[in-house]
């Protein structure tokens, strides 16, 4: 029985004496998770010390194998293959990998996922891009979980960071029960429910932090910075005691908007990391210097292919090393990439191309705009006025800008003034919003349906 299961049917989980004696068990000694975690320590080691051929070969025999596995267990790589006159028995050397045909999540969406999943007890039923209108379900293996803390510790330890390290999370949990504020025993942290009143957590946040010693944030970076915006304008008590033990903040799952992240960093003096992941577990990827990946190619293997997209940039290829549930291989993420180098076909570094992929706006011609250039990467004086920009786009060349304004501000005339659309061939239209629009997990994502805007 893993360490996980045994907690969670033996233990209150949602006590800090237990958490804290947990803490301190050292990854490498956990039931079901130490000697895998261990492996892949050891992995992110050995592949960094290697030379370009070594991490080639490294690469190479590690594809092969989940190759060959999912061929021969999973129904979908064998009926697809063969369909596409392909063979594993083709792939001889690192080179060779090209060879492998390419998938998607339309391609996989063509089959039931139990064709697409090997016959195997120890997983668990996962699914991504709900949020988009195009969900895909698949397996994880069990044992991915191990994997996912060696990676993520290795992340985390570039501020400083241990296992016995107490976190304040800001993300998307439902399973708050009573409190605004509870405490994770499995994760060592206190969550704070992001759909709440920022006044109420903030009173149960001082109580915590006399007793306890907060060390980082972690969470999705638009909660983050409303968590900073009100500390800032309504409890500077607050930062002052956070700031007492904060080293630093993760930010996960969205990308890291500049304007959050900075205002992060200012009001509360700490440095910040982010890093670049999806449910697939295909490709993880973290911050060498501020929005700048490099892939973890001991979490799979990482690839920059041409997308045909005539803007320069290149799509996110994925291929999972240890997920021997629903296997992924050579997976097309749509997810845009520039700035990619690599070193004899070794991908070593990135820039995500205007946050994930889907947010950008289409002018009067049809052409892309990125949205984080259009936001993010112009002086919009509107910024001065309000707290949150999102938009909204029905057709191309029309888009409604969506403000919030701050809590300085009680009005506003002519935002359309304040805002910077020069050399950009799509009309405006702006509208005041009493708080950013959030997906149903609490992201606050920049590009919004037009359908969630309310008359």
């Amino acid at each position: 029985m893993s360490l996980i299961v045994f907690v969670k049917k033996n233990l209150n989980i949602n006590s800090p004496l237990i958490g804290k004696a947990l803490s301190l068990i050292p990854f490498e000694s956990r039931p079901g998770v130490g000697s895998v975690y261990q492996r892949r320590r050891s992995d992110i080691e050995s592949y960094e010390a290697l030379d370009i051929e070594g991490k080639r070969a490294f690469i190479f025999q590690r594809f092969r194998n989940i190759l060959d596995y999912a061929y021969e267990q999973v129904p979908f790589y064998k009926s697809y293959y063969d369909q596409k006159g392909f063979s594993p028995k083709e792939v001889q050397s690192f080179d060779d990998i090209q060879r492998v045909p390419v998938i998607n999540k339309e391609i996989l969406k063509r089959y039931a996922v139990e064709e697409r999943t090997a016959d195997i007890k120890d997983k668990y039923i996962a699914n991504t891009g709900g949020s988009s209108g195009n969900p895909l379900s698949f397996y994880v293996s069990s044992k991915m979980i191990a994997n996912e803390w060696a990676h993520m510790h290795h992340i985390w330890e570039r501020l400083g960071y241990k296992p016995s390290s107490l976190k304040l999370t800001f993300a998307g949990r439902s399973e708050f029960k009573k409190n605004c504020v509870e405490y994770d025993a499995l994760r060592h942290s206190y969550g704070v429910n992001i759909y709440e009143d920022l006044k109420l957590c903030a009173a149960e946040l001082k109580k915590i932090l006399k007793r306890q010693r907060i060390e980082y944030l972690h969470g999705y970076p638009s909660a983050l910075y409303e968590f900073s915006l009100y500390c800032r304008d309504h409890d500077h008590e607050l930062i002052g005691l956070l700031k007492k033990n904060l080293k630093g903040a993760f930010l996960s799952s969205e990308y890291p908007m500049p304007l959050f992240r900075d205002t992060l960093e200012k009001v509360f003096g700490i440095p910040t990391i982010s890093w670049y992941g999806h449910t697939e577990r295909c490709v993880l990827a973290y911050e060498t210097e501020k929005f700048v990946y490099t892939p973890f190619q001991t979490y799979g293997y990482t690839e920059a292919l041409d997308n045909n997209a005539g803007n320069g940039t290149q799509n996110l290829v994925g291929t999972g090393f240890y997920n021997m549930a629903s296997p992924l291989i050579r997976y097309d993420t749509y997810d845009e990439i520039n700035d990619a180098k690599s070193t004899h076909g070794v991908l070593q570094s990135f820039s995500i191309a205007g946050g994930r992929a889907g947010e950008f706006v289409l002018d009067a011609k049809n052409k892309r705009i990125p949205l984080t250039g259009l936001i993010f990467g112009r002086h919009h004086r509107l910024f001065d006025m309000c707290s949150h920009l999102q938009i909204a786009q029905r057709q191309p060349g029309e888009a409604t800008i969506l403000y919030v304004l701050s809590d300085s501000i009680s009005e506003l005339q002519h935002p359309e003034k304040l805002f910077d659309s020069s050399n950009v061939d799509i009309r405006f239209e702006f509208k005041l919003i009493d708080r950013p629009i959030k997906t149903v997990s609490g992201k606050v994502n920049l590009l919004v349906n037009h359908a969630e805007i309310t008359n």
